[in-house]
């Protein structure tokens, strides 16, 4: 009897140990740098393209590398449910990622395709994912500003910063007498285009330097609520770099309407 019971449970801790076999896993992605973690563990970069994922794992993740970590944010794939075969074949795709940002902001962003379609991605700064590298041209606009058309890039992550030009104003025609009594320079126009350039300065670095400091709490922590955040200072930082490049450029039709 005492054989019989030691039989039965040796043949249940056999059967318990063949269930807890790791699963081989193929994996297939467009970013082979990417680091793979079954929940936490670790398993090595994408391009080994197989993988043996440790029994009860219930996550499979890949993150870019850490030069790629902010611009290009993880992608995962729940094992739960999938067939419980030795050997699987996964497909794991970072999307593609277009940042435009303009200076002065609020340019209207549209992609026009090889075919002649139009398509509306938005306003700037703006950030849009596409499942695949885009085709045909961006073109920005803005009001009182000259368009601009850039390529779309076939990177993972593709980013532009584009100084609009503003538009040439058509000169009015010259009045049959064209003398005027001089008048005298305002100078608080002055006074208000450089103060506003400097404070919208002051706030620009400030707003980027806590921009990179949440940038590196997000690094050392991977805390993904910290993405919005390191996001909006980036926007605000951006923002106030336009408008005291507005009260630059105000100084500077000043000072040259003087000459």
């Amino acid at each position: 009897m005492r054989w019989w019971i030691l039989s039965l449970l040796m043949g249940a801790m056999g059967w318990g140990m063949a269930c807890a076999q790791p699963r081989t896993v193929v994996l297939r992605t467009n970013l082979p740098e990417a680091f793979v973690y079954a929940d936490s563990v670790l398993l090595g970069t994408a391009d080994r393209g197989r993988f043996a994922i440790p029994p009860g794992t219930g996550v499979l993740r890949l993150v870019p590398p850490a030069v790629d970590a902010w611009s290009i944010p993880p992608v995962s794939r729940s094992l739960a449910g999938l067939p419980a075969a030795d050997s699987l074949v996964l497909t794991l795709r970072f999307p593609y990622r277009y940042r435009i940002e303009t200076i002065p902001f609020g340019a209207s962003v549209t992609l026009h395709r090889p075919d002649g379609t139009r398509i509306d991605l938005g306003v700037t700064p703006l950030t849009h994912a596409s499942a695949e590298p885009l085709e045909g041209v961006l073109v920005v606009e803005r009001l009182g500003y000259l368009p601009e058309r850039i390529e779309p890039g076939r990177d993972l992550w593709n980013r532009a910063v584009l100084t609009l030009t503003p538009a040439l104003r058509t000169t009015a025609p010259q009045a049959e007498v064209t003398w005027s009594p001089p008048r005298r320079p305002r100078r608080w126009i002055d006074y208000a285009a450089v103060g506003l350039a400097v404070s919208a300065g002051a706030l620009s670095v400030y707003y980027k330097f806590k921009a990179d400091d949440l940038y590196d709490a997000y690094l050392r922590t991977g805390d993904p609520a910290l993405r919005p955040r390191v996001t909006a200072y980036d926007d605000r930082a951006l923002v106030a770099l336009g408008v005291m490049q507005v009260g630059v450029g105000v100084l500077a039709v000043r000072l040259a309407l003087r000459r």
